[in-house]
């Protein structure tokens, strides 16, 4: 049985250093945690993009398919309908959502190229994959092709709330889609009940429930709520590797008598990069014993760079931090190392194992892997996990100080709470938690996506 994977997103871009041509594995949660599955499996990759890594003749370690896109359909597909009205409406924020009545022809268009594409290398024993809000149509395109095969959905964002997704004026088209599938996965209960909510209140009279299997037209749909994961045990290689530890020792020689806090975002809204920053503010300004013993770095990943609610809040980041450390810094000492870059893993890694405390303050976030991946590199144990309680990875995870970043007052507490934390209950609670992700790994969470597929 072959795996047929369908994402918006190519598994690796080009990068062009001087005179070489290398891969370099795309940044972002979906493709850190499908990479190893498909060279596990050996399945075929089907992507989007402008340009095509067939054409620069490099060798990948799997098959992938692109789907050419036009820099219109980029613009209206891409950039209008999946991350002006799908993005903002399904993280709760109504107020940036912006309807276009162009986007949505060029997200069927696009969508239609995907089935296209699926259906030229698809063998009858096949199972087809598809991920993400920017392919909800592809199930009903497929079908509408003739395709017989097994297919499954997961998607890696929230799923909104009954009040939330009605707002959405494609509501129906996109449940309607979905349900030609033969598996609809969240990553938690929450979000699997609010799809089956929308179903009831949207479609109720087009189809039967019962419990959490669907039917409609004749098929039976399972819904369920699979957590995604990470590769646990690469993580864990990663961190205990000579290259990790000479970052760590030369992060360590930098913050040396430094207590050190992580952040590890993409720039994006929806992150709570700027709600942390004033929450760290807040700490220091009512703990100011910690001024010149705490320093927190924040790694601010690049994302959609070139849209203007992305350029405005990169503006707003890079002037936030510039406040506060004019307002802290002293004899040579600043509070926030800020660091807008897409850095190697490895050294990625380096500052997960020299970090005391990481804090994740996603205003709203499907699950956040970033949590699981600073567990898995604490090989030693220690350091605490500060989580947004808006995160999937909230409802999931074990043993984590839970914050609202919205409030202040409750990201400085939790600061303080794990400064104070007695080192046998950190390193009691790392154990336990690492367990829980090594356990629940990124191979484990396939196995049951394929097991329910069928």
């Amino acid at each position: 049985m072959r795996l047929i994977i369908a994402t918006n997103r190519a598994p690796y871009n080009i990068k062009k250093p001087k005179d070489d041509i290398l891969l370099e594995k795309s940044p972002g949660g979906l493709v850190a945690a499908l990479d190893p599955v498909m060279k596990k499996n050996q399945g075929i990759w089907v992507c989007g993009g402008e340009k095509l890594l067939e054409d620069y003749g490099l060798t990948l370690p799997y098959p992938v398919k692109q789907v050419k896109l036009t820099p219109k359909e980029t613009k209206y597909y891409y950039e209008g309908f999946c991350n002006t009205q799908i993005w903002p409406l399904f993280h709760y924020f109504t107020s940036r959502y912006k309807m276009d009545i162009k986007d949505w022809g060029f997200y069927k268009q696009v969508n239609q190229k995907f089935a296209n594409q699926i259906m030229e290398i698809i063998e009858p024993e096949d199972r087809i994959w598809v991920h993400d809000y920017q392919l909800m149509m592809v199930p009903k395109l497929l079908r509408e092709k003739g395709a017989t095969q097994k297919i499954g959905f997961f998607l890696h964002i929230p799923f909104p709330n009954l009040e939330i997704y009605r707002i959405f004026p494609k509501r129906y088209e996109i449940l309607e889609s979905l349900l030609n599938c033969d598996l609809i996965a969240f990553h938690t209960e929450s979000y699997k009940r609010h799809f089956l909510e929308c179903v009831d209140h949207f479609m109720g009279h087009d189809v039967e429930r019962v419990d959490n299997k669907i039917i409609y037209k004749g098929r039976t749909i399972s819904v369920e709520a699979l957590p995604i994961s990470i590769d646990y045990k690469e993580i864990e290689k990663i961190a205990a590797s000579e290259p990790t530890e000479l970052k760590l020792a030369e992060l360590k020689k930098m913050y040396a008598g430094q207590l050190v806090g992580l952040g590890v975002d993409r720039l994006d809204y929806t992150k709570g990069v700027n709600e942390k920053l004033e929450g760290l503010e807040y700490f220091l300004d009512n703990n100011p014993e910690y001024i010149k013993r705490l320093s927190y770095i924040q790694i601010a990943v690049p994302t959609r760079s070139n849209v203007h609610d992305y350029m405005k809040i990169k503006r707003q980041t890079d002037e936030m931090v510039g406040r506060i450390n004019g307002k802290f810094s002293k004899d040579g000492w600043s509070p926030i190392q800020y660091l807008y870059s897409n850095l190697k893993f490895e050294d990625l890694v380096g500052y997960y194992r020299l970090a005391d405390f990481i804090i994740v303050s996603a205003l709203r976030d499907g699950l956040n892997l970033v949590a699981k991946e600073y567990v898995a590199a604490r090989i030693h144990n220690g350091g605490q996990l500060i989580l947004s309680e808006f995160t999937g990875a909230a409802e999931e995870m074990p043993y984590r100080a839970l914050i609202n970043p919205f409030d202040v007052t409750s990201i400085s507490e939790a600061i303080a709470k794990v400064l104070k934390t007695d080192e046998t209950i950190r390193y009691k609670s790392m154990s336990e938690t690492r367990a829980y992700v090594k356990e629940n790994d990124i191979y484990k969470w396939l196995d049951k996506f394929l097991e329910h597929l069928g």
